[in-house]
């Protein structure tokens, strides 16, 4: 090119610099041979600011808060709790809208809002599953199953619901009939943890106390993959990318992110001092959230592979679940301080634009 015959074992940029900072006139012509061969001078380069705020605190519960639902609108909030009861809460005032005492005898795992916001599914380990009229606030049905379920999961088209029992088996239903339509008996040796669903809804993923993540096929009703010896202990939490690239599982400790292809291990991010209890993926997959017995709330860039905001002492004790709104806007956290806490999550991606002559002269 313009220099070639002066580069020796130095550097383009080295020798540039020189060159402008010896005798600009003399070399002018070769800077703009250069900047034509660097896209007219111009570079371009994105930087990423993220703040993670709590927006507002809900209190009411008199108990752990395992779960909670956004609404798609983004307008309130619904939770459910140890104290057996279900709340409603307005996003713009922060307030309690509706409480539903005693919804369940025993402790509520989780609440899931269905039906563009309409219904509300919750579970309880009193073995009873119950779907709720959002607007009345009234039971419109429930049925009983045989033991308790640990954790649930509705298919997109909710079509399919999918239980964890304690005792390590997941039960298949059809959602409409409420009827039982095949099992995994024993799928694994203890209670289940988490489940994640493919974005075609054929494949499932499950973890449960022990150090299996096993992966079954919905269509054909098999176990399709095993990952053995994935953790020391515990696996409590799994995720899926909505692209089905990868899926990530939180244990004690460790977050681990795996090639859904392939099954192998991609990355390890040693992220938390003890048990994982949640993993939440922003909508574009860039971003992942986690929490934890230790208190923290950890968000993590999946492309740098580096935590990128940390989050210590806004709750008082362990955090059992965390979910992100379909906007990317707001992140919210159940604790077992008895509260709720919604967060603003404002993630602004610049692009910068870089003038050639100003890099070089730097």
């Amino acid at each position: 090119m313009c220099i070639r015959d002066r580069v020796s074992t130095q550097s383009t940029w080295g020798i540039l610099k020189q060159m402008l900072r010896s005798s600009y006139n003399k070399y002018l012509k070769t800077i703009f041979c250069l900047a034509l061969v660097f896209n007219q001078c111009i570079l371009q380069s994105s930087q990423t600011n993220i703040n993670l705020q709590v927006k507002k605190t809900f209190e009411g519960h008199e108990d752990f808060v395992r779960s909670a639902a956004l609404s798609k609108n983004n307008k309130f909030i619904v939770s459910g709790s140890d104290d057996f009861s279900i709340r409603f809460w307005d996003i713009e005032s922060g307030q309690q809208t509706y409480v539903i005492e005693n919804a369940h005898t025993k402790e509520i795992l989780t609440v899931q809002l269905i039906q563009n916001d309409k219904k509300l599914l919750s579970f309880s380990l009193d073995n009873q599953i119950k779907v709720w009229n959002v607007e009345s606030k009234q039971l419109e049905y429930s049925f009983n199953r045989t033991e308790p379920t640990t954790k649930q999961i509705l298919t997109s088209d909710e079509k399919l619901l999918i239980l964890g029992t304690l005792s390590g088996t997941i039960q298949v239903l059809d959602f409409e009939s409420r009827t039982q339509v095949f099992e995994f008996k024993d799928a694994h040796d203890s209670d289940i943890h988490s489940f994640a669903l493919s974005s075609d809804n054929k494949y499932l993923i499950s973890v449960a106390y022990g150090n299996f993540i096993k992966i079954w096929d919905l269509e054909k009703r098999t176990l399709e993959y095993t990952i053995e010896n994935s953790y020391a202990l515990a696996i409590y939490s799994v995720v899926i990318t909505s692209d089905d690239k990868y899926f990530i599982t939180g244990g004690i400790g460790d977050i681990k992110v795996w090639d859904f292809s392939t099954k192998e291990l991609v990355h390890t991010f040693e992220a938390h001092e003890r048990l994982i209890t949640g993993l939440a993926l922003t909508s574009d997959n860039k971003y992942l959230a986690s929490v934890s017995d230790d208190m923290n709330l950890k968000l993590w860039d999946l492309s740098s592979k580096e935590v990128v905001k940390v989050k210590r002492g806004d709750h008082k004790s362990y955090i059992f679940s965390v979910l992100i709104s379909e906007d990317n806007r707001y992140l919210i956290t159940t604790s077992a301080d008895q509260t709720v806490k919604l967060w603003n999550l404002d993630i602004q991606e610049q692009q910068r634009n870089n003038n050639f002559l100003d890099l070089v002269m730097a």
